[in-house]
């Protein structure tokens, strides 16, 4: 007995190549996708390291009283005022630097190896602002600029005016 019209079941070698290669382009496809999305993430989240660190130090500088406890009125630190502790106004910050790999908070603390790659530093100059919303009148008082950069070159800066006390 004989049969007839049995055919054998199963993939070709050229249909089995074709899926293989179509399998090879989608994996290649999705692997491309997977690391364009790591890279996106790490560059916020590197933007995001930067702002920090400029909003840290401008938070800081607010926080320092208008005058001068000892009325002296020229920008930067003042002679006895060698280390950040002692500063003790916002014009103090005058002029103030850190190199990458330095930077650290208020309480002297070294930020993270995450943040050795930033440096940062602070502008306190007299300034004088019309604000329309307040008449337009000019009013004095300090511009500080905060300014981060990183080993790339990259730049945050931050510029606030703050209004000297009536």
């Amino acid at each position: 007995m004989t049969r007839t019209g049995h055919r054998a079941r199963g993939f070709t070698l050229a249909e089995a190549l074709l899926a293989a290669a179509i399998l090879s382009f989608s994996v290649a496809a999705i692997a491309q996708a997977v690391v364009a999305g790591q890279m996106h993430t790490y560059e916020a989240l590197h933007q995001l390291r930067g702002m920090t660190l400029a909003e840290a130090l401008m938070e800081e500088i607010l926080a320092q009283p208008w005058d001068d406890p000892n009325d002296t009125s020229a920008p930067g630190p003042e002679a006895d005022e060698l280390n950040r502790t002692l500063l003790d106004n916002m014009d103090d910050y005058h002029g103030f630097t850190q190199a990458a790999g330095d930077v650290a908070d208020a309480a002297g603390q070294v930020y993270g190896s995450k943040f050795t790659r930033f440096a940062r530093s602070a502008t306190v100059a007299a300034a004088t602002k019309a604000i329309t919303e307040l008449g337009g009148d000019d009013i004095d008082g300090l511009s500080i600029t905060v300014t981060v950069t990183d080993d790339r070159g990259m730049t945050w800066t931050l510029t606030r005016f703050v209004p000297q006390p009536q």
